[in-house]
């Protein structure tokens, strides 16, 4: 019995996680909803989630405000070019519906392939920012380079992100409440022990 009230018990261990997430998606969702600073929110998030993964977090919302602060110009300019060339990608899957069948099949190919590619670097983008000391060029550079040279990492990562939030949104709403702290949480660790290390990328 005396075991069940052991805070080291694994049950424990996992609530407060869940709780951890939970709170900290609440977070990230309160201060993306001007839209504008979802850039900063989403790198402040990554912040934490990354601290999560060493289980160096402290205190959540200290971390979460302090990387929102001090990441919040980079981000945004990261956010707004990027927000900037998803609308020219939507824009060009309405342009290439449009067309005839026979004349599409190129560019729904060409469209398919780039719109992996900037899924891939939006993934790996505030991460990086999140982690590193550099400018929007370089980050942008970066972000790219890593989600090519770790395609099945980062591809995985990716796909976790888009399964999640289809089966919050069309499956189990609740998901939503631990949505993004959970991706942000796996990504963590898989940024961790897989992808950071061989960069030097560690937490300072």
């Amino acid at each position: 019995m005396a075991r069940l009230f052991d805070f080291d018990n694994p049950v424990w261990k996992l609530m407060g996680r869940v709780a951890d997430l939970f709170f900290l998606t609440i977070l990230w969702a309160v201060c993306s909803l001007p839209v504008v600073t979802a850039g900063a929110s989403t790198t402040a998030l990554y912040y934490v989630a990354l601290k999560m993964a060493k289980n160096h977090e402290g205190y959540l919302a200290k971390a979460f405000f302090r990387s929102f602060r001090e990441n919040f110009v980079l981000s945004t300019v990261v956010w707004m070019v990027m927000a900037g060339l998803g609308g020219l990608l939507a824009a060009g899957g309405l342009a290439v519906s449009r067309m005839p069948v026979e004349q599409s099949a190129f560019f729904l190919c060409a469209l398919v392939v780039f719109a992996i590619l900037y899924l891939m670097t939006l993934t790996m983008l505030f991460p990086l920012a999140a982690r590193l000391d550099t400018g929007a060029g370089s980050l942008f550079l970066m972000a790219f380079m890593t989600a090519v040279k770790h395609f099945s990492w980062v591809l995985l990562m990716t796909v976790l992100s888009l399964c999640v939030a289809a089966l919050g949104i069309f499956v189990f709403w609740p998901v939503l409440f631990v949505g993004a702290g959970g991706i942000a949480w796996v990504h963590g660790l898989i940024l961790e022990h897989m992808i950071f290390p061989k960069y030097g990328w560690e937490e300072k």
